[in-house]
């Protein structure tokens, strides 16, 4: 069994995307909650969001999108970490914005992502560029 996602962890609470000319622009939302189990040994003493799982919001934001445009079953797999950058940190009570803009549609099973993540504040907590490969036959995306 192959997993290609971080499953159980669900990463991404909202998402909404629409395409246009220029390529597709995807939004989302993840709420750090102090009680979820993945923070508890991430600094005890300074709990913040892990940057891997920044990484992962992002991802899952992706996910999200392509299984309501191309079916349930469709796999979409990180690639690529073109550059990644954290800016500020995510803490427990925050909530973060995922502005995701996809670029490289003439080949639909490789995305470029650029992504910035800001806290509620508009402080910008990450930005990073990704590369995704969208399967629509549905992979082996095993939950």
């Amino acid at each position: 069994m192959s997993r290609r996602f971080a499953a159980p962890l669900d990463a991404v609470d909202t998402a909404d995307g629409a395409v246009s000319a220029g390529g597709t622009r995807i939004e989302a939302v993840k709420r750090i909650v102090a009680d979820d189990p993945y923070l508890g040994g991430h600094y005890p003493d300074f709990t913040i969001y892990p940057g891997v799982f920044t990484i992962e919001s992002v991802h899952q934001t992706v996910r999200r999108w392509a299984a309501e445009r191309y079916g349930p079953g469709t796999a979409v797999e990180l690639t690529s970490i073109t550059s990644v950058s954290f800016a500020a940190p995510l803490l427990p009570g925050d909530t973060m914005s995922i502005g995701c803009d996809m670029t490289g549609q003439d080949d639909p099973s490789s995305v470029r992502v650029k992504a910035r993540c800001h806290r509620a504040d508009g402080a910008l907590a990450a930005r990073m560029t990704l590369g995704l490969r969208i399967d629509r036959e549905g992979g082996h995306d095993d939950a």
